[in-house]
């Protein structure tokens, strides 16, 4: 990968610089940088950044996961940790407070596979189904897997809706965790890759175990998936984690609040997150600033809330 750095050492090997100027150069312009990441990474959930041939691997501080970075990804999980300090670890808290074990876990919209390595962690005798349509970022799911040795997620190079077939995905290299099967970033990086899906229901037979808790983030397609898992959802009662934008919801055509009425005819409450709490919401308003909610059922998790 041609960058400015193998250009100065290229320049240097061709005779354009001194030797001292290319030390100095080298030192100020790139290996300075190592000496401020070991301090800036301090304030992170990273403790530890693997430069390795052709990879660059980040290591999580609370968990010790290692997440694979892909260079032209600037959103992926281990980079948002790296920018903000911390990725998602309320939402999870949330389930693991909820959740004191479980039989089958679904992870629909893994991408790389952040929520699945934990919950495959936290609960090691449950089996966790990951689900991401994208030929790539399925390739980063089973690295990171792979990298941390995980034995009971079993990922498919699929994607869930209301009906199966290939369908194209918008897939944003530069904000994988953006794809969706709507162009949410209208941005010209943008391409269509088409993917395989099917619904959840398709695998009412193949689960027969109980299902204990889903996770779905599936940038705006939420709705979709919903209904074509309504007959495993109301069979199972598994506590639900959406994501629940208005804006992505918007370009679906359906607001939020219509996956919380198709949830409330099947008995199910639902619970804004916030701070690592969660909170009763009858509907999402303008001024509702969470976007991830729980749903969880009238009778079966009673005791929860």
């Amino acid at each position: 990968m041609p960058t400015p750095l193998f250009s100065e050492k290229q320049a240097f090997l061709q005779g354009s610089f001194a030797k001292p100027e290319f030390i100095t150069t080298m030192h100020e312009r790139y290996h300075q940088l190592l000496f401020a990441y070991s301090h800036y990474l301090k304030e992170t959930d990273i403790a530890r950044i693997e430069i390795i041939d052709d990879s660059v691997i980040m290591v999580t501080r609370q968990h010790g996961f290692k997440l694979l970075c892909n260079p032209q990804d600037q959103r992926t999980v281990p980079i948002e940790i790296l920018n903000f300090g911390a990725y998602e670890q309320e939402e999870l808290e949330c389930i693991f407070n909820l959740l004191t074990s479980a039989s089958v876990i679904l992870d629909i919209g893994a991408n790389c596979g952040y929520y699945s390595l934990h919950l495959a962690r936290h609960y090691p005798l449950s089996k966790v189904y990951s689900f991401e349509p994208i030929p790539a970022t399925f390739e980063n799911l089973q690295k990171n897997l792979e990298l941390n040795h995980v034995s009971n997620v079993t990922a498919y190079n699929i994607g869930l809706s209301d009906k199966a077939g290939t369908l194209p995905v918008y897939f944003y290299k530069q904000g994988s965790g953006n794809s969706s099967l709507q162009n949410l970033s209208n941005g010209e990086e943008v391409v269509q890759v088409d993917c395989e899906f099917r619904t959840l229901d398709s695998y009412i037979e193949q689960i027969p175990e109980q299902i204990d808790f889903i996770k779905c983030d599936v940038e705006g397609a939420e709705l979709l998936v919903l209904e074509g898992g309504l007959d495993i959802i109301s069979k199972h009662k598994p506590i639900l984690l959406f994501e629940l934008l208005r804006k992505w919801a918007a370009k679906f055509n359906y607001h939020p609040n219509d996956v919380l009425q198709i949830l409330e005819k099947l008995d199910y409450r639902c619970f804004a997150v916030d701070s690592g709490q969660i909170t009763p919401i009858e509907k999402i308003e303008d001024h509702t600033r969470q976007t991830n909610f729980v749903f969880l059922h009238r009778d079966k998790h009673a005791d929860k809330f």
